[in-house]
């Protein structure tokens, strides 16, 4: 018998799960937003983070928007319109961490767990809100939730991190192709981290509620269009590593520090009108100023490892049916190589 089983896998070649009747299962599959993890590779540990953390999430942004629109005045509707810009932001975190197995998303994550605490605290306290029960519902499932939030987001992240696979599945088990990958994710990921940073200064401007000065609505426009604008060319220059656009990201990057800093100085001189918004206020242009610097850093590092070929094997390929785009169009540099669009291949061979 072993004699037919040696003699099978030498004249046929080795048995595969095929011959065993077993059908294999892809644990990821493409898609508009790139290589993703199916629903069945999800395990039960990151189920339950996932229930957890978007029903926290969801009752907060529940309660703080019903804060917002209903009774919201002044310096409390800036810090609900804050908290629940950073709450939105964090649904993101926790889908895109999961299902890209992305673990520097699942720390930010915690951070912004950090932020929201923060945020709820001190508006609660400023506000005296021991009457408000909506406010004080939210304070206490903040509370609650939050720090389960940030345990389940520590166990998940460390072992995202530890074991890598989706990474592997991307550029294989080349160590130098490993760790620029990595520093590729976490440019990433600091670049959205750094949007969420700008559009929180963004929101600060106002310092009126609802009643909206010409200045306002000028920062709150051109602000929110320069930010996201600036975010679409960071992730262009990482797809198509393209000189250009890293050249223009980098000398439009001091443009937000610019604000930032403005932001400080009208903090300090509205300090004794309204302390808590002034002194969230700094921590926020604290915070942005950091986040900012390290992206730039990381963009810098990213910029070293152009010509690998790490976008071919990171991002999604164009379709068949695509007339051509500037990465299809594009020439790409892969292990000192030179690699040619397979269309522009066939016509010089034809």
């Amino acid at each position: 018998m072993a004699d037919g089983v040696e003699a099978s896998e030498t004249e046929d070649g080795p048995i595969t799960f095929e011959d065993l009747g077993i059908k294999p299962r892809e644990a990821t599959q493409e898609t508009v937003f790139g290589t993703v993890r199916k629903c069945e590779d999800i395990t039960k540990k990151e189920v339950a983070f996932l229930v957890i953390s978007l029903v926290s999430l969801l009752g907060t942004a529940a309660m703080t928007l019903y804060i917002m629109v209903a009774k919201a005045k002044q310096d409390d509707f800036t810090f609900a319109l804050l908290l629940f810009l950073n709450t939105i932001v964090c649904f993101y975190y926790v889908l895109d961490g999961v299902y890209r197995e992305r673990p520097y998303e699942i720390a930010v994550f915690v951070i912004a767990c950090v932020v929201i605490i923060i945020y709820s605290v001190v508006n609660f306290a400023e506000t005296k809100g021991w009457n408000d029960s909506v406010k004080l519902g939210r304070l206490i499932a903040v509370a609650v939730l939050v720090p389960i939030d940030i345990f389940l987001s520590c166990i998940v992240c460390k072992q995202y991190y530890q074991s890598g696979n989706l990474i592997f599945r991307h550029v294989g088990a080349n160590v130098s192709l490993q760790d620029a990958c990595k520093t590729l994710f976490l440019c990433e990921t600091l670049l959205k981290f750094d949007l969420q940073m700008e559009m929180s200064i963004i929101v600060l401007v106002l310092r009126h509620g609802r009643t909206l000065k010409v200045l306002e609505i000028l920062v709150l426009s051109i602000g929110s269009v320069f930010s996201l604008a600036w975010l679409i060319l960071g992730f262009l220059t990482m797809r198509f590593e393209k000189k250009y656009m890293y050249y223009i990201f980098m000398s439009t990057s001091l443009l937000e520090p610019a604000y930032v800093i403005y932001k400080i100085v009208e903090a300090g001189n509205d300090f004794d009108h309204s302390q808590a918004l002034s002194a969230v206020t700094f921590a926020c242009a604290l915070g942005a100023l950091v986040i900012r610097a390290l992206v730039l850093v990381w963009m810098v590092r990213v910029y070293m490892n152009f010509g690998l070929g790490l976008p071919d094997k990171v991002y999604q390929p164009c379709p068949d049916w695509c007339p051509g785009c500037l990465h299809c169009t594009s020439q790409t540099y892969a292990a000192g190589e030179r690699f040619e669009n397979p269309a522009s291949i066939n016509e010089q061979t034809s």
